[in-house]
């Protein structure tokens, strides 16, 4: 049994509670430290404010240190005093004491909640009061961050919609950096577009500086500056603490007042269109979410302008388009209405006599133009798929200019242009394809006679210019527009419509020749002073080594034998006549049959030399008539030559695996007939 009358059990009952005590205030205290929670009691009777140890920590304040309202008030953040003060007088009204706001502890900004009961007493004076003090400054960053996310994501999506919807991006940048800027804590922000013409960045928005100063930096080289740096390198530039004056490039903006400076490349799929910049003036660095939000904004910027620029581009090129359809059924209709018109004369009135002559010479140039027209819609194919084929061989510019000035000579009077030729008194070679650099400058030429009213004049210099021959095309015509320069080699297009459908031309010939001079690894460019006032187009073409003097273009033109048998299989009657008639005019031997079955029997009674067979033959095909005429030995050495509706390479292709050896586009033309007799001389080794 416990001894109740012993003094000493007195002595250790006390003890254990007084233990017991100082363990639960060691849990207290430990709790309140865990939770970042201090407590604060006010005796307004002896004016003392008592706080608890973690109220030290949190407030920054030595431990101990008196305490008072007033104490307290001056660690409250400057821009909250007030809104504290206010709500501390409301909760002496008797209102709810449960605010959050910052603090200043120890030099760092920090968020605090509070929450306090005060007590008074019958007469309604303040007696005194307890409260807590919550360290919720983690908390309350979690929440601004997340706010901020939630705004930036917002402005993002307004940038995009915005962006996305607009005709005129250039017109809503301004507007949209503005919220940037509000946002960011910006004062300034510029947006450099690249001007093709002048190679340099012109501004295209601003803020926060004056307009007279903007003006003074309206146009900027590329290397100048934060933005010309960012221009020339493609890459973001982030300055920090401008101020300090360590970052040269960054003096301009340091002129405005500025602390922190970045700068994003306006880029889509590697093509640089613009700069786009945001300068703050009150903080010394952006964070690394402020970086990110500028380079989100100047992507949507990018993808925007990629967009409209294509939309556009679509909208030129479909114009084009109809206004090409325009031109060709203008084009067609011209030389069929009086093809129409000789048929009917010569119904009525005969195929002989003078008028007859006269007619038909009439339809024949009706007809080449026709031809013509028609060659230059296949070549357009063959720009679109690239499949253009050089046959390259040394060739002297001298002789190809010659070819090119026959060919065109015709035109150039029938349009009263005069044509004054400037040679070169020493060889031009270069390693080319003859025949397509003849096309480029008879089509040159043909520009000039299009474009130049009758009792003009043209001019065609050719001379050594370095390391690169140089042809010059210039005509006292209608002239180029300056905004029309960039433009005149783009497929279907024409400067001058009226004066173009009046000529003839599809907007292909100039096309074709920038196409086939970057072939030749050579260029063409075109110049103009203004409408009226003539072109001028150059063409350059790197010069061959000198010391090479082999392969020169030889023209040399055999006369056709009489002794060629050419048999046509071919099943429709103006294609067999005319044809026919072209062989016969050369001499030939004609045989024709109107399917396979009798091309077979005669290639082993006639024995031709040469066969034109047409692909689109009845029953069997003309690709199985030629597989079958080749293996006969009637026709195992004859040249077998396929009649197509369609040229191009890929029926090349097809008709070479089928065992022709040539291909001609129908209607032939006696330039095809001759080709195709030179070629069977070749083989034959005849001359």
């Amino acid at each position: 049994m416990r001894n109740v009358t012993d003094p000493t059990n007195g002595f250790h009952d006390a003890a254990a509670a007084l233990e017991e005590s100082w363990r639960q205030w060691e849990n207290f205290a430990r709790a309140q430290q865990m939770g970042q929670i201090g407590w604060w009691r006010l005796d307004t009777r002896k004016n003392i404010l008592a706080w608890s140890p973690e109220n030290y920590r949190i407030f920054g304040a030595p431990l101990g240190a008196p305490q008072s309202y007033e104490t307290f008030l001056e660690k409250v953040h400057p821009e909250d005093r007030t809104f504290v003060h206010e709500r501390w007088l409301a909760a002496l009204k008797g209102e709810p004491y449960d605010i959050e706001h910052r603090i200043v502890a120890d030099g760092q900004e920090k968020w605090v909640r509070e929450k306090a009961s005060l007590e008074f007493d019958e007469n309604g004076a303040l007696l005194g009061g307890f409260g807590v003090t919550q360290d919720i400054t983690d908390r309350k960053r979690a929440e601004i961050a997340l706010q901020s996310s939630a705004r930036r994501n917002e402005l993002l999506t307004r940038v995009a919609a915005r962006l996305l919807q607009t005709s005129d991006v250039q017109g809503v940048v301004e507007e949209l950096c503005a919220e940037v800027m509000s946002l960011l804590d910006c004062q300034v922000f510029f947006n450099y577009l690249v001007d093709e013409e002048s190679g340099r960045l012109r501004l295209n928005a601003c803020a926060g500086i004056p307009q007279e100063e903007a003006r003074e930096i309206e146009w900027l080289d590329y290397g100048h500056a934060i933005c010309g740096v960012v221009a020339r390198d493609g890459e973001r530039v982030i300055a920090c603490d401008i101020g300090s004056g360590g970052d040269k490039r960054a003096a301009h903006v340091c002129s405005y007042g500025g602390h922190a400076y970045c700068c994003h490349p306006l880029v889509v799929q590697g093509k640089l269109m613009g700069t786009l910049s945001f300068g703050t003036k009150t903080r010394p660095a952006f964070s690394d979410a402020d970086v990110d939000l500028i380079q989100a904004v100047s992507q949507l910027m990018s993808m925007a302008m990629a967009r409209l620029k294509m939309e556009h581009a679509l909208l030129e090129a479909d114009k084009r388009k109809d206004e090409f359809l325009a031109t060709l059924a203008h084009e067609l209709r011209n030389p069929l209405a009086p093809i129409r018109t000789g048929l009917f004369v010569l119904k009525r009135r005969g195929s002989e006599g003078p008028e007859a002559l006269r007619v038909q010479e009439m339809m024949e140039r009706q007809v080449d133009h026709i031809v013509r027209l028609v060659d230059d819609l296949l070549e357009v194919s063959r720009i679109r798929s690239g499949k253009i084929v050089l046959k390259t061989e040394r060739v002297d510019l001298r002789d190809l200019i010659d070819q090119a000035v026959e060919a065109s000579q015709q035109l150039l009077e029938s349009n009263g242009v005069a044509l004054n030729v400037v040679r070169s008194e020493e060889p031009l070679l270069v390693d080319g394809d003859p025949v397509r650099l003849v096309q480029v400058f008879a089509n040159l030429l043909s520009n000039a006679a299009k474009y130049t009213p009758a009792g003009g004049s043209a001019t065609m210099a050719a001379r050594q210019a370095g390391n690169q021959a140089e042809v010059t095309v210039s005509d006292t015509g209608v002239g180029i527009p300056a905004d029309m320069l960039a433009h005149v080699f783009d497929l279907f297009a024409q400067v001058n419509r009226t004066l173009g459908r009046s000529k003839g031309g599809l907007g292909i010939g100039l096309a074709l020749v920038r196409k086939l001079m970057r072939l030749h690894g050579g260029s063409v460019e075109a110049k103009s002073e203004g409408p009226g006032k003539g072109s001028t187009f150059i063409v350059r073409l790197p010069l061959s080594p000198q010391e090479r003097k082999d392969g020169l273009l030889r023209a040399a033109t055999l006369d056709a034998s009489p002794a060629h048998r050419v048999l046509i299989v071919e099943d429709d009657d103006d294609v067999v006549y005319t044809l026919s008639m072209l062989l016969r005019e050369q001499g030939a031997a004609v045989r024709v049959v109107f399917d396979t079955e009798r091309g077979l029997e005669a290639v082993g009674s006639f024995k031709p030399d040469v066969v034109f067979i047409d692909l689109g033959l009845a029953g069997v095909d003309g690709y199985e008539a030629a597989r079958r005429i080749r293996a006969m030995p009637e026709g195992r050495d004859a040249t077998i030559v396929a009649l197509t509706r369609w040229g191009g390479d890929t029926v090349r292709d097809h008709v070479t695996k089928a065992g022709f050896d040539l291909h001609v586009t129908k209607p032939a033309s006696m330039g095809d007939i001759e080709r195709v007799l030179d070629f069977r001389r070749g083989v034959r080794g005849e001359g």
